[in-house]
């Protein structure tokens, strides 16, 4: 039953402009956040296993 009242609420929110605005700001937030924790050690080496039999 919390699953349908969060998908209200959420949907409610997206359903109003400003909400939409902030939503959607604080979820692209998030994604460069986590690429910025991800990729912010400076670490671009690949794994040491890479299967290249294509």
């Amino acid at each position: 039953m919390w699953i349908k009242r969060s998908m209200r609420f959420f949907m409610g929110v997206y359903n109003n402009p400003t909400g939409r605005v902030v939503f959607l700001t604080l979820y692209y937030l998030a994604i460069i956040a986590g690429l910025i924790i991800m990729y912010g050690r400076g670490n671009f080496s690949t794994p040491k296993f890479i299967y290249q039999g294509f």
